[in-house]
């Protein structure tokens, strides 16, 4: 039986050490990791979770690394409980790279019930800059940004900007960025611009949700 007041509690301590003020230039971040995670069966517990991590080098606009790290997972998904269930596989993984100056990663930062995403309790266990890039909708109140590549409306939760709908792209479905720890708001948005490429999710998650799709094949 999962205590979900005992996980609350572990989130809610945890916002003691949150940080969103920038600790760094952005404009300085050259090497971007993107950490994304898939299961072998993602609606059964136990089953087998992968992560992938791909080292992104802004400068160079190309992948430059990859890493991968898998083990049995036994916590099984509870919406706004993501970290319980994805954190030790990501935290596996980035011990692998080295010189990462950010994460980014497949779900939410800041923009959370109690502002405990799987990006921001990451950034907070590493003390790192870490941002979360979520495909859907979780909470906070927005409006729809307009239909062009860049446009973007702030997402309100309890009545705090906590982070951006962006559209990353004409046509596709706005994606959701917010601060996982030692960024601001405002910068989470400004890295992820910087980094579009013409896709709907910046390359550093893309390539690692895509890279996964091959590796996932061994394990079935």
């Amino acid at each position: 039986m999962i205590d979900i007041e005992k996980l609350k509690n572990i989130q809610n301590r945890l916002k003691a050490y949150l940080n969103l003020a920038d600790i760094c230039d952005i404009e300085k971040i050259r090497y971007v990791a993107g950490i994304d995670l898939t299961y072998t069966n993602p609606f059964k517990t136990p089953t087998i979770g992968i992560a992938c991590l791909v080292v992104w080098d802004v400068e160079k606009e190309k992948v430059i690394d990859v890493f991968y790290e898998n083990t049995t997972v036994n916590f099984p998904y509870i919406p706004t409980f993501l970290a319980f269930r994805e954190l030790p596989l990501a935290l596996a993984v980035a011990k692998k790279a080295q010189g990462i100056d950010a994460f980014i990663l497949d779900g939410m930062g800041i923009i959370h019930p109690r502002r405990m995403g799987i990006a921001t309790h990451f950034g907070i266990k590493t003390n790192s800059i870490a941002i979360g890039c979520a495909k859907s909708y979780l909470i906070g109140e927005y409006k729809k940004p307009d239909n062009f590549k860049g446009s973007y409306s702030g997402v309100y939760v309890d009545g705090e900007l906590a982070g951006y709908a962006l559209r990353s792209r004409k046509n596709a479905k706005e994606i959701f960025i917010s601060p996982g720890n030692n960024i601001s708001v405002e910068s989470s948005l400004k890295l992820v611009l910087k980094l579009l490429d013409g896709y709907r999710i910046p390359p550093p998650t893309r390539f690692a949700h895509n890279y996964l799709k091959e590796y996932r094949k061994r394990f079935l």
